[in-house]
């Protein structure tokens, strides 16, 4: 197994995957035979899929959309333009296989065929991979897992990123190969040579703050504790969001102070799943990116803007840590909130040094996204917002 990583900064679609392939080939020293791309929506999205089409059959390809830039080891790249960057897997006593599924009005059915399509893509028909690599659109994430799960059960775990763009109305997108979506879920079947490690973290620590939903609308929640959820919200918060109630967008302002669902534990450690407020309603509901159901638990999560930068070298430090000391990681993938890197926005560079100084020199590609999926140790796959999600692929060292 071999894995590397290119960029291209080239305002012309077809020339920037051009260039990023030329690269990554003479990385690689041969064609991949998987390509994970991430690219910023100013790239067009058809003239990418042209170009991956031209492609080696062989070639299997999982792209999707990134807010505002796109990272590597060699840095940041598109920030204040276009971005894209591809991670190239060499593996050929390894299997590959993607799918993608526009979701429609049916996203569980949807994930469903997606995963049984992209295991018969790796020539697996039936075989759980080792992991799913997930692209979703915003939105329909938790229908999406389940869907996977009807289709190879809840032992697999699946990790990624939903697609992102530049604000929350902009132009997200995944792709395959030959294929442009604007609303797909995109599932890549990893069967690698070696072995996958993974870790699946927020880095935000819980307050005193607690209650409990009792009332529900899905992502809405009308109240907290039997009253209205934005002014609990409000008052926990020492009224930072005051001149929000009766209605206004807060999801910038809450990013440092999100609520947690508790979601068991490693071993001492609590584990919580993290939600993002992003809007409060006229009567005072407030809106997330997260389902939420009623009598679920909510407590108030705290950071700071160093605590958002740092975590990500405790997590992908973390995934090594969970591989045997042997393991060796010839590559890794990285999804990093969207949310969090606008809230570090001109302190990016130093997320890229923390995944680096965890991880070395290990090729990496990073996304930044609208939300994440991943599971904590022996837990289920799940939907989170404001975490990180990061995946290595190695071997033992012989």
């Amino acid at each position: 197994m071999k894995m590397a990583t290119a960029s291209s900064t080239a305002g012309s679609a077809d020339v920037a995957f051009a260039e990023a392939m030329s690269a990554l080939r003479a990385s690689l020293g041969r064609e991949p035979d998987h390509v994970f791309l991430s690219y910023t929506e100013s790239h067009d999205l058809d003239e990418l899929a042209r170009a991956t089409a031209a492609l080696p059959p062989s070639v299997r390809v999982h792209g999707s959309s990134s807010c505002l830039s796109v990272m590597t080891s060699a840095g940041v790249h598109g920030t204040g333009g276009p971005g894209l960057a591809v991670l190239g897997v060499a593996d050929a006593q390894g299997a590959y296989g993607a799918a993608a599924e526009p979701v429609g009005d049916a996203p569980r059915a949807a994930a469903a065929r997606a995963a049984r399509r992209a295991m018969e893509d790796a020539g697996r028909a039936g075989k759980p991979p080792a992991l799913f690599w997930l692209t979703a659109p915003p939105g329909v994430e938790e229908q999406i897992l389940c869907g996977i799960e009807d289709a190879v059960g809840p032992d697999v775990p699946v990790f990624g990123g939903s697609s992102a763009a530049n604000s929350l109305d902009g132009a997200l997108s995944q792709l395959a190969r030959g294929q442009a979506h604007r609303g797909a879920v995109l599932l890549s079947a990893l069967y690698p040579s070696g072995e996958i490690a993974c870790a699946f973290s927020s880095g935000y620590t819980p307050t005193e703050h607690r209650g409990w939903v009792t009332r529900s609308e899905g992502r809405r929640v009308p109240e907290i504790d039997g009253l209205p959820a934005a002014e609990v919200y409000d008052r926990w918060t020492g009224g930072a969001f005051s001149a929000q109630l009766g209605g206004g967008s807060i999801g910038a302002e809450s990013t440092l102070c999100p609520l947690g669902r508790p979601a068991g534990w490693a071993g001492k450690v609590p584990q919580f799943l993290l939600i993002h407020p992003n809007t409060v309603d006229g009567d005072n509901a407030l809106t997330f990116g997260v389902h939420i159901n009623e009598g679920d638990e909510l407590v108030l999560m705290k950071a700071t803007r160093d605590d958002l930068i740092e975590r990500v070298r405790s997590v992908a430090g973390a995934a090594l840590s969970s591989a045997r000391p042997s393991f060796r990681p010839q590559g890794a993938l990285v999804v990093f909130c969207a949310g969090c890197m606008l809230a570090v926005r001109d302190d990016i560079g130093r997320v890229v040094q923390g995944v680096t100084a965890a991880l070395g020199p290990t090729p990496f590609l990073g996304s930044f996204a609208f939300g994440e999926q991943g599971c904590f140790v022996r837990g289920k796959n799940q939907h989170a917002n404001l975490s990180i999600a990061v995946v290595l692929l190695g071997q033992e060292e012989q």
